[in-house]
């Protein structure tokens, strides 16, 4: 009973840190008043709902020039007003027409179980419900290639979205309805509410109980500011504000350490700093939110940021509150960041608008990275710009934009990749474009048509994949592998199934951009999908590659974890990222 207590304890004090900006000052204080106040603050009232509707004309068609808007004083957590644009599918494409057309997914936050909102619906002017959707070749982007600026002509009169939530069947479409429109209507797909501080988690994992705190005891170790000498990091962290870890510095992380960070917060590590931070599968480290259980949504902080002096193919500032510069021609090509049984989650929070941090971004560092997995990242879940790396059995789940990111001329080797997209259902706002993997060659132009060479400010992207296993959720706009602007790497043994744009391999040149130069072999892919680029071997599927999808419909909430080896049916020729369970038993899967 003691130590449940000792552990509720630091839970509480982190999540209550979780909460504020202010840094501790180094003296000793009565807490007391801390916990009080905090333990008042988690226990108001908070309910998420997860809101999936098709918008329809006077004429009941549903309408994929649109957009929707809810706002009013009932909204809590922040928020003002929520928006999205609907959605829209080609005639023929899959999914077939009319089951995304018109289709919108809103999340909002309320702190009272009944109250209403204003709904406002517009479209495009430029624009009527027969514009073909965009990208004509193939014809399979869903969204309207429209500036958010052109949604302005009124739909009709503002209506009034009632609410009444049952927390006894919270998927009731019945919960939602809308009332006093004219001009539209809208049809209620799907609802998924959720509770401010509940947890329902079954049968966690150990990487579960480590990221949630179930391990700790005593008050977590602060860490502000600038770090000038080298640390090694056990127990609980929590970071406050960007963190930034000098040139000479080395922190060193030991198994079982779990790091909060903040909303707000952020950890770089500047060019001639290093980051060793080696776990178990029994003891793996965690990098999470300091938001209370159950609360934890992506882009709660900022993530991990890591700088090298191992050239990239321009030289440019990093993303962040203090952008740092890298890149350019290679220096002392060290080794920087080495890293296994780690998880990162709930990371990549927007320091600016467009400027989003990932779960991991690694600039111009020479990296190993084995057995990692990022979790329900706002952005990337893993994104490279320039330099090398030795990665293998690496796990991105749960993101709301790119699985794996590579940029301006990284190279090395990448073996057993995993990337699983959670449904919408489960909250968080997705990109445009949420690829598995988008990888660019250069941001170098040389003249359109040229190859790339190995000159150290012009070489492309140029990394050997194998093993890759990427399953998407339907969501509009996402590709299995987007590559472009001279990227030249190989990629060995890939399944791609699930994705919403029917491109599963897509390539574009823009500009003077060195031309496409990738290779593909033994891909399977699924049917009714294309490729740009053809394989050397490939084979087509119907249905999910996989084992399992374990409990994603219940967003990781519900009894069982995902199995990602490969189905039988499939040869060892199409293995992808798992032929063994080498994420089974340390990794995560719960969605807040």
């Amino acid at each position: 009973m003691k130590n449940s207590f000792k552990k509720s304890m630091v839970l509480l004090f982190i999540a209550m840190m979780g909460f504020t900006m202010i840094n501790c000052p180094g003296k000793k204080k009565d807490d007391t008043a801390l916990f009080l106040g905090l333990a008042a603050l988690l226990n108001q009232p908070e309910y998420t709902v997860v809101l999936t509707g098709t918008l329809r004309g006077a004429d009941t068609l549903p309408m994929k020039d649109g957009k929707v808007t809810v706002s009013g004083a009932y909204l809590s957590g922040g928020q003002t007003s929520i928006s999205d644009f609907t959605t829209c599918a080609t005639a023929g494409a899959p999914p077939a027409n009319g089951t995304v057309d018109g289709e919108f997914t809103i999340l909002f936050k309320v702190s009272a179980l009944s109250g209403t909102l204003t709904f406002t619906p517009n479209d495009a002017a430029s624009a009527s419900n027969a514009n073909a959707c965009s990208g004509a070749v193939p014809a399979t982007t869903y969204i309207l290639d429209l500036p958010a600026s052109d949604y302005t002509n009124a739909t009709g009169a503002p209506g009034t979205l009632a609410v009444n939530l049952n927390l006894d069947d919270r998927t009731n479409t019945n919960q939602i309805s809308l009332s006093g429109n004219s001009g539209y209507s809208i049809t209620v797909k799907a609802i998924r509410v959720f509770v401010k501080g509940e947890y329902p988690i079954v049968n966690p994992t150990v990487g579960e109980t480590v990221c949630d705190g179930g391990r700790l005891f005593g008050s977590p170790a602060i860490k502000t500011g600038s770090i000038t000498g080298s640390e090694t990091w056990s127990g609980g962290i929590l970071l406050q504000g960007t963190v930034s870890v000098e040139s000479g510095a080395t922190i060193t992380v030991t198994p079982g350490t779990a790091i909060f960070g903040q909303r707000g917060s952020s950890l770089f590590f500047k060019q001639g700093a290093k980051l060793v931070s080696n776990g178990t599968a029994a003891d793996p480290i965690c990098w999470s939110s300091a938001a209370a259980l159950g609360s934890r949504f992506p882009g709660d902080w900022g993530g991990l940021v890591v700088i090298g002096t191992s050239g990239a193919s321009r030289s440019s500032n990093t993303e962040g509150t203090t952008p740092t510069g890298y890149g350019g021609a290679i220096g002392s090509d060290v080794e920087n960041l080495n890293m296994s049984y780690n998880i990162i989650e709930f990371a990549g929070n927007e320091v600016a608008p467009g400027d989003e941090l990932n779960n991991l971004s690694i600039y111009s560092s020479k990296s190993v990275l084995n057995f990692v997995q990022v979790h329900r990242g706002l952005d990337d879940g893993i994104e490279a710009w320039g330099g090398s790396g030795t990665w293998s059995n690496l796990l991105a789940t749960g993101g709301l934009d790119d699985d794996f990111d590579l940029d301006e001329a990284f190279t090395g080797t990448m073996t057993n990749l995993i990337g699983h997209k959670y449904p919408s259902s489960c909250g968080g706002s997705f990109s445009t474009d949420p690829h598995g993997f988008e990888m660019d060659g250069t941001d170098v132009t040389s003249g359109s048509g040229s190859s790339c060479n190995s000159g150290s400010l012009s070489r492309c992207t140029n990394p050997t994949i194998t093993n890759v296993t990427l399953i998407g959720a339907g969501i509009s706009g996402g590709q299995g592998m987007r590559l472009r602007e001279g990227f030249a790497g190989t990629i060995n043994r890939a399944i791609i199934y699930g994705f919403g744009d029917a491109a599963a391999v897509s390539t574009s040149t823009s500009g003077t951009y060195p031309a496409v130069t990738a290779t593909i072999s033994n891909l399977a892919y699924q049917t009714g999908k294309t490729t740009a680029i053809t394989p050397t071997g490939s084979t087509t599927i119907s249905s999910t590659p996989i084992n399992s999808e374990g409990s994603t419909a219940e967003c990781g909430f519900g009894d069982s974890k995902p199995d990602y080896r490969t189905i039988s049916s499939l040869s060892g020729t199409y293995v992808g990222g798992a032929s063994t369970e080498w994420y089974k038993g340390w990794t995560v899967y719960r969605a807040r």
